[in-house]
């Protein structure tokens, strides 16, 4: 569900967040299957072009409307939905899916083999970013580089592969303007020129979360993301040119490259300044850091997956495998426990600190392995079961 106020069918991009917590939550992937079942069922889709996916379904478009970057955003749920159920018959079903969405996707290459001048609702996210989708948009791209990546993964298409990798290479040469990613290119008599002073902090995000841009490849900015930008950057008047992130999709990638990079610290003092507000208000967290829309987004329960990942430390899990990963971070609180459901079974996790150790203790259900991984700064010391 998006929201029960108005959006009672799940979207493509909220799904692919949503279906972690899903999971978290259930301990099946019983309704995620059901979801993405969805746009496996029918035939055709009427009103929207051969190939596209519906942004929301099930529901009809009478208006056309479609957007464009949601259906990608499927194709990554995909991979990671069938991490979480091992349901390898679904990924085949979808197969003659994706390779249609690919054949949708194929006559707006242009000569650098970018996506140009798509049509619909391209949609980056709610911010300033929208407004920069005209011509070759950039984060789209980076989005298009990472569903044929995922594409060459899930179908064994090293072709498609090599495809990806260059886009990727042609959006570090024509967007990176040496201390930025700048949002799009436009044609100026006949020329693709990128619009420097179009340039947003999302788009920073789609970058680094995507893989076109990494920490390593990228030091100078990544250290700027990282200690320049949050939640107080706007209020300091910190790189005033570099427009805002909002709450879906830009703030909750910061919250996942921080992860990422082990910034747990960081990611917990940050996800308070995002959402307590919204917490303390309304007692749900919102579509946008204002109250002009949605005031209950189904999106916004990935919150409840960081904490289980990154505070909690159930880093993953696999049913199929029987196998859990834990790994501790270095954080602010004290202690932190928790239960994660596996079926009908469930993985009991807590620990404290006490001087400079960490104590944990754990149950698990018979035959799982438990992988333990300290990355904090205190010694590790495991107490009897309890």
């Amino acid at each position: 569900m998006d929201c029960p106020s108005r959006e009672r069918a799940g979207w493509l991009c909220d799904s692919y967040f949503m279906g972690r917590v899903a999971f978290n939550l259930s301990g099946n992937t019983l309704i995620e299957t059901n979801f993405l079942e969805n746009y496996l069922l029918p035939d055709k889709f009427e009103f929207i072009p051969e190939g596209m996916l519906p942004m929301c379904y099930p529901s009809d478009h009478p208006n056309a409307n479609y957007i464009p970057n949601w259906a990608m955003w499927f194709v990554l749920e995909l991979q990671e939905y069938l991490e979480r159920s091992g349901n390898q018959a679904l990924i085949d079903a979808a197969k003659p899916r994706v390779m249609g969405l690919l054949d949708y996707f194929k006559p707006y290459e242009n000569e650098f083999g970018l996506l140009e001048n798509l049509e619909k609702w391209i949609f980056v996210e709610w911010s300033k970013a929208n407004s920069f989708v005209q011509g070759v948009n950039y984060p789209t791209n980076m989005l298009y580089a990472k569903m044929l990546l995922t594409v060459a993964t899930l179908y064994d298409r090293p072709d498609l592969q090599e495809k990806a990798v260059r886009i990727q290479e042609t959006v570090r040469e024509q967007s990176y303007n040496g201390s930025f990613f700048t949002d799009n290119a436009v044609r100026i008599d006949g020329k693709l020129t990128p619009q420097m002073a179009n340039c947003t902090e999302t788009c920073q995000y789609y970058a680094f979360f995507l893989g076109t841009a990494t920490p390593e490849k990228y030091p100078e900015l990544w250290h700027k993301l990282v200690q320049d930008f949050g939640p107080e950057r706007v209020e300091n008047n910190v790189y005033p040119a570099i427009y805002p992130s909002n709450a879906f999709i830009g703030n909750y990638l910061r919250l996942e490259l921080l992860s990422q990079q082990g910034l747990v610290k960081q990611l917990l003092h940050e996800s308070i300044d995002r959402f307590l507000y919204m917490a303390d208000k309304t007692g749900t967290l919102w579509e946008n850091i204002h109250t002009r829309a949605s005031l209950n987004h189904g999106f916004a329960s990935h919150i409840a997956h960081l904490f289980y990942r990154d505070l909690l430390g159930v880093k993953s899990y696999s049913l199929q495998k029987k196998q859990i990963f834990v790994e501790f971070h270095d954080t602010d609180i004290q202690s932190c426990s928790g239960n994660i459901l596996l079926g009908d079974e469930q993985f009991y996790l807590h620990w404290k600190k006490e001087g400079n150790r960490l104590f944990y203790t754990y149950r698990a259900p018979s035959g799982y392995q438990i992988h333990i991984q300290n990355n904090s700064s205190l010694a590790l010391q495991k107490e009897d079961k309890r």
